[in-house]
């Protein structure tokens, strides 16, 4: 992480430098994947206004751009208090990022993920989703297997053009389609 410092209207003494990354660079361990960030200070021409500098923190993290603000009488006090903003903000990302990723769904056992308790089938409760899907255009077993693997789906139910009943074509776990016509 690079810490690029900007004044406008303000010199910068060896000692302000030093304390404003030092202090920035502390940053850096509430959030590991923090990019470059950019410390902008200006003098603030206000009567209304006890503060006569304004200090502002900007990075990238996690493909967001965070900014922080904070004002002072002095460019070390403004810093510090940007930076106390930027950390709050950083710990808020953070925790948002962490709690996404707690609260992410578990793992399909279609795809490939191990099986919960709850999807064993010797449970007490079922649960059953319903897909309204749309039956399309009457075609042939042939015409449903295409679509079928342009699809991606197992199975496929459709009007069979020959018959006229609704039929159901799947792959098997062996990997050969089966047609279930109504008997």
């Amino acid at each position: 992480m690079e810490v690029r410092i900007r004044g406008r209207g303000i010199r910068f003494t060896d000692e302000t430098r030093a304390h404003a990354v030092g202090r920035v660079s502390r940053t850096a361990k509430f959030f590991d994947r923090l990019g470059d960030v950019d410390v902008n200070v200006t003098r603030v021409n206000s009567h209304d206004t006890d503060h006569r500098f304004r200090a502002e923190l900007s990075a990238r993290a996690a493909g967001q751009v965070v900014r922080a603000t904070g004002e002072g009488d002095t460019v070390s006090r403004s810093v510090d208090a940007a930076s106390e903003h930027f950390e709050r903000r950083l710990r808020r990302l953070s925790q948002k990022l962490s709690d996404r990723r707690r609260h992410r769904p578990k793992p399909d056992v279609r795809a490939g993920g191990r099986r919960r308790r709850s999807d064993r089938p010797d449970d007490r409760h079922t649960s059953i989703s319903r897909v309204r899907r749309p039956v399309g255009k009457p075609m042939t077993p042939e015409e449903a297997a295409i679509v079928m693997d342009e699809m991606g789906e197992t199975v496929v139910l459709f009007s069979n053009v020959e018959t006229g009943d609704l039929n159901v074509i799947h792959r098997s776990k062996g990997g050969w389609l089966e047609l279930i016509e109504p008997a």
